[in-house]
């Protein structure tokens, strides 16, 4: 099976879904934020703060770069669309599906977190522009979008399972 990678926004349920997505298909799950915590020893929030910005893309897109995505539901984090090989590599090896949700929502389930999350850019540019700003990259990169407004995990993964 070709894999499959989720990209939006921090908060768009991209490891949610992406989980429930993998063990319905009966393949691999593999969340970029969590392997570049096991790998570095540290997550995005520290790696931010100590390293920059630049670091943790460059650490997504060299782990991006090493997986083997056949089989696979791939959840990377919401920057990923910054690294040009790994995107184009994800293009290559995968169905990309954007699940989008409109501003508003992203900030309801962000909440007070927001700040806590790690999220490559959000100091320099706040989240409004972070979102116009991805949301173009999104949608240039992917192959189907799905707007997740007001959709239960169900029928989101059935949305998803009709694009494949």
């Amino acid at each position: 099976m070709k894999g499959i990678t989720l990209i939006g926004m921090p908060g768009s349920g991209k490891s949610t879904i992406g989980k429930l997505l993998a063990k319905k298909l009966g393949c691999k799950f593999v969340d970029l934020d969590i392997l570049i915590k096991e790998k570095e020893n540290r997550g995005h929030e520290e790696i931010l703060e100590k390293d920059g910005g630049a670091e943790l893309l460059r650490l997504e897109n060299l782990y991006t770069l090493d997986l083997d995505l056949e089989n696979t539901v791939f959840s990377p984090g919401g920057s990923i669309v910054y690294s040009l090989p790994a995107m184009r590599k994800l293009q290559k090896e995968t169905n990309i599906i954007y699940l989008k949700l409109p501003l508003l929502e992203i900030e309801n389930r962000l909440g007070g977190k927001i700040d806590s999350r790690g999220i490559v850019g959000f100091k320099e540019k706040g989240i409004k522009k972070l979102f116009r700003e991805r949301d173009i990259l999104y949608k240039n990169f992917s192959h189907k979008i799905i707007s997740c407004l007001g959709l239960d995990k169900e029928q989101l993964i059935y949305e998803i399972l009709q694009h494949q």
